[in-house]
């Protein structure tokens, strides 16, 4: 039987650092949205690899998940236009918000994450790509907002998106703990390496739809030092 970390991840539990009975210490958990709190990131990948499809771009969902989990709409846009796969008379904002709008229509929870923000009263903060006023309105639509006081910080809120650390570091410094003090919970290698980049410690969330085998591994190698296969597993770590 598969014990609550991830099978895939016991070389590395040894640089966690535990207190007896309690877990992983810590004193805030930053919770990424896309694909750890919001079941999104499986949602993203059908629109946009749909959207990418109209435009030409021979992409399914599983292609699109290996190789965007994580990135902005924007971005995943210009990267396709750098490489002469998407036109460059392309309207990138207009693009980007067709797209968020296809998902946010379909937008649904993480399975476990309710449960697991009533257990644990640890002060929390999310961590998102996407934008403020989008995660702040997801999180009041599934009443969950209160259980993040330490505050929504985007990308939008800095120069770069992850998997630069600039909203991390950010988020350190409105959150005015030691980083040694801090959790991230992240499901994408973009958000594992912006996290780390950051200095922080990072454990690998592998409980959203999009999860396919091998994910594990990337997400280790890119720097978490564990990861879970899901909400309860979570719960027992903490």
């Amino acid at each position: 039987m598969q014990s609550a970390l991830s099978m895939n991840s016991t070389r590395n539990t040894c640089c966690l650092q535990t207190s007896k009975g309690s877990g992983i210490v810590h004193k805030h958990i930053i919770f990424d949205c896309d694909g750890v709190i919001l079941d999104t990131e499986i949602v993203a990948a059908e629109v946009m690899s749909l959207w990418l499809q109209k435009q030409g771009v021979a992409i399914d969902q599983s292609e699109f998940i290996r190789a965007h989990t994580g990135k902005t709409f924007s971005g995943i846009i210009r990267e396709l236009q750098t490489l002469d796969q998407l036109s460059t008379h392309l309207n990138i904002k207009a693009a980007a918000h067709e797209i968020e709008q296809g998902v946010k229509q379909n937008i649904r929870l993480v399975q476990g994450v309710e449960k697991m923000l009533l257990q644990n009263d640890t002060p929390k903060s999310i961590v998102s790509n996407s934008s403020s006023e989008y995660v702040s309105k997801a999180m009041t639509q599934f009443s969950l907002a209160g259980h993040f006081q330490g505050g929504i910080f985007s990308s939008q809120m800095v120069a770069s998106p992850k998997p630069s650390p600039l909203v991390y570091e950010l988020a350190v410094e409105k959150i005015d703990l030691p980083k040694e003090d801090i959790l991230v919970i992240e499901d994408s290698r973009t958000g594992v390496q912006a996290a780390v980049g950051a200095g922080l410690r990072v454990v690998g969330f592998l409980g959203g739809s999009h999860i396919l085998p091998g994910h594990a591994d990337r997400l280790l190698e890119a720097g978490a030092l564990t990861t879970v296969a899901d909400f309860e597993a979570l719960t027992a770590l903490l």
